[in-house]
């Protein structure tokens, strides 16, 4: 039986190593301080039974927040330049932002929200500093009714 590659690693597979690891570093370190919560705290108990969404979700908000996140940046930073300058490309050391890299980024950026929005998770999900409040969204979300 083959073995379950660990959802971090799917969703830091091919990105720069120093990148994926900062990526890794904290998702191991919050993933291990949210199954002590889980396990210690009556308030959070409720999602015991519910781990491996606590994973994928958790990897998914360390994604948005290091990856996506900035892809966002990047789109909103190309549009501020390009409408007060008339620029086409905007240059940042060797690298050149075009206005077709632009789009390709926007693409990306649209289908995870669509992803997003298809699953009824919110913007909450990655709105966070504490793993507490990342766990206190999941309660929530998972004592509301309409969502399934």
């Amino acid at each position: 039986m083959a073995k379950e590659t660990p959802i971090i690693n799917i969703f830091t597979y091919g990105l720069p190593y120093k990148l994926a690891n900062q990526i890794y570093k904290e998702y191991e370190s919050r993933l291990r301080e949210a199954v002590f919560i889980i396990t210690e705290s009556k308030r959070y108990a409720s999602l015991k039974d519910s781990m491996k969404t606590i994973e994928l979700l958790l990897a998914l908000s360390i994604f948005d927040k290091r990856v996506i996140s900035n892809l966002q940046a990047g789109v909103k930073f190309y549009s501020t330049v390009s409408s007060y300058s008339e620029s086409d490309t905007i240059q940042i050391g060797a690298y050149k932002l075009t206005g077709d890299e632009k789009n390709k980024l926007l693409g990306v950026i649209i289908s995870y929200n669509k992803i997003l929005d298809k699953y009824g998770l919110t913007e909450s999900l990655t709105n966070y500093s504490a793993t507490k409040d990342f766990l206190l969204y999941l309660v929530n979300l998972k004592k509301d009714e309409s969502y399934d």
